[in-house]
């Protein structure tokens, strides 16, 4: 029996991601996003336990709000794949979310939630 320990809604959302990997910046797009982190498509090898920057653009409706920061925070890998493309997915746990950003990601997310899907 496999313990599920998220504790966050995950909502599906492709948002462009940036992942900086020691100095180098790999773009990429999350598959999910959560309170408590994201899994992303990259173009890079992530370990497991290593942490990066990770920047999101956090669009409403696809569109980026030009009055917006890029969203960054720390993040942590907490697995990671490679796939067929030769790109990596991995999950990603946000370390160290300021209030601002969380209360700014939590708004995101309601948006997400508000929005009908397909």
């Amino acid at each position: 029996m496999s313990a599920n320990r998220r504790q966050s809604k995950r909502y599906a959302a492709a948002v462009a991601a940036e992942v900086d990997v020691d100095g180098e910046v790999y773009p990429g797009e999350t598959r999910d996003i959560s309170t408590g982190g994201v899994s992303v498509m990259v173009d890079a090898v992530l370990r497991e336990g290593q942490r990066y920057k990770l920047t999101l653009i956090l669009t409403q409706d696809g569109i980026e709000d030009p009055h917006e920061e890029p969203f960054e925070v720390p993040a942590e890998v907490t697995w990671a794949a490679p796939t067929e493309s030769g790109e990596c997915l991995a999950g990603l746990r946000f370390v160290a979310l300021a209030a601002a950003s969380s209360a700014r990601l939590n708004r995101f997310l309601s948006a997400l939630a508000e929005t009908p899907h397909g």
